[in-house]
């Protein structure tokens, strides 16, 4: 009998002890949760799934890499980033074109508190449709290389497209150019070759963004740099949403197999990309880049775009390309195009959207016919229902699966980057966007994209109506599970 007394003892205390952990993890969630559905959902979580719920939260609902970012600025002697969102200094709108709109000046005044970046203008931006041109052009750029290069990028693999970058990099070093390259952890174990090791192997100075260890650093394994830039000599640059990996090129019946689109610039808006990687390699590396070598004075291009680079990611106080984006939502008075991979945008935008299609405003939205990832197109068109029923038009674009991302509004306002219309990228990844002020360049942008929208096919409430059973279900259990895809 004492045996048994002393068992349901225990039990009752390891019981007792799971109700404890459960409440001060609920405690926790209270707090530093800012959405109530995503303090609901992790609640949910905890008490339904009890330890294993709670070690889910540890793993994925807690975001230390902003005071790891912070510890390490100010053991720099840099001072942490803040969120007072005041006006940053420079040029704004007002001062570059006068006679801009009152609704993009007054996006302008948000953007530039929003995003802590300053108006840029005279910058010469050439887009470069597909992984050839692009590819050639960023190897040129890197022959050319006098001083500097910095690269960082999602998925850098050693194949065919990745060997012409890699060659490139290696002369430069062996020039005696200063090479720095940052990879994501775990983009980098897309290869069976990680370019990690083989550009190390050449001497090249390389390091890793978050690496998940067997350590307290798992905790936050799942933030991620999905940033693409090249820098050269801190006065030309590359930027967009492109990979390095043979997807982008041609296969081997001529056809391309991914459709992306890529930036080239120059001018002061390349200072702005040196100083998200300089930040970036900071947090990876430990070591402060040397800004009277990697940080040059940029001339302006005479009659060249008004920019402004918007770096994002969960060390920042703000969801600030979210916010950029509904704020350019609100300001839009004729058409708002966009081109995106992966849509499973939360609640904020898409009542932004169906606002901006109520007041008027066309809303044309551009998805792939079929995802590399197929569930989130499943859950794409839970979205898409209500939108279509608010008046936005969406439209699927035939193969190849296009993962351009681009947002033009009324032929003045223009967004390119590495951000995808999904809570990951908006909250998770640490992204780069750049906001375009100009009439020309977007006017540009939209030629480009309408053969797209021309080949692509309207999406009906029919259609969606008519999809398969599994695919309906499939698609909103995925829709319900986005805030954390």
């Amino acid at each position: 009998m004492e045996f048994f007394a002393l068992e349901w003892f225990d039990l009752i205390v390891v019981a007792l002890g799971g109700v404890v952990v459960q409440l001060l993890t609920t405690v926790h969630i209270l707090y530093t949760k800012d959405e109530v559905r995503s303090a609901i959902a992790w609640c949910a979580v905890v008490w339904l799934t009890s330890f294993f719920g709670v070690m889910v939260y540890l793993l994925f609902g807690i975001s230390r890499i902003r005071r790891r970012a912070v510890a390490i600025r100010q053991r720099r002697g840099l001072a942490p980033r803040g969120g007072s969102l005041a006006d940053p200094e420079g040029q704004n709108l007002a001062e570059i074109t006068p006679d801009a709109p009152y609704r993009w000046l007054a996006h302008d005044r948000l953007a530039g508190r929003v995003a802590g970046t300053e108006l840029t203008s005279g910058n010469t931006i050439t887009p470069y449709e597909g992984g050839r041109a692009a590819y050639e052009a960023m190897a040129t750029a890197i022959n050319e290389a006098e001083h500097t290069v910095a690269l960082t990028t999602y998925i850098f693999q050693a194949d065919q497209a990745g060997r012409k970058i890699i060659t490139a990099l290696v002369r430069a070093k062996e020039r005696g150019v200063d090479v720095k390259v940052l990879v994501d952890a775990v983009g980098n174990m897309y290869g069976l070759r990680p370019v990690s090791s083989l550009l190390r192997r050449h001497g090249i100075d390389v390091a890793t963004f978050n690496p998940a260890r067997l350590s307290w650093r798992l905790a936050f394994f799942n933030l991620r740099t999905h940033r693409k830039l090249l820098i050269i000599d801190g006065t030309k640059g590359f930027a967009g949403g492109m990979n390095i990996r043979k997807h982008h090129l041609e296969g081997a019946e001529g056809k391309r197999r991914v459709r992306d689109t890529h930036f080239g610039l120059i001018g002061p808006i390349v200072t702005q990309m040196t100083e998200a990687f300089a930040d970036d390699w900071l947090f990876s590396s430990k070591h402060q880049l040397d800004e009277s070598l990697w940080l040059p004075k940029v001339t302006p291009v005479s009659g060249g775009v008004a920019a402004r680079s918007v770096p994002d990611g969960p060390d920042e106080p703000q969801q600030k390309t979210a916010m950029i984006i509904e704020s350019a939502l609100a300001s839009a008075r004729e058409r708002v195009q966009i081109i995106t991979p992966y849509f499973l945008p939360e609640q904020a935008l898409l009542a932004a959207l169906k606002q901006a299609a109520l007041r008027g405003v066309t809303i044309d939205i551009l998805l792939p016919l079929k995802s590399n990832l197929p569930l989130f197109s499943m859950a794409a068109m839970v979205g898409a229902k209500q939108l279509i029923e608010a008046g936005c038009r969406v439209f699927l674009s035939p193969a190849p699966f296009d993962h351009s991302k681009l947002m033009i509004v009324d032929s003045a306002w223009t967004l390119f980057g590495s951000s995808n219309w999904d809570a990951r990228s908006l909250k998770l990844n640490f992204e780069f966007n750049i906001e375009c002020y100009d009439e020309k360049f977007a006017a540009q942008m939209t030629r480009w994209m309408k053969p797209r929208y021309e080949a692509a096919a309207p999406v009906s409430l029919q259609d969606i109506k008519n999809r398969r059973g599994s695919h309906r279900v499939l698609g909103r259990i995925m829709w319900l599970a986005s805030p954390y895809l």
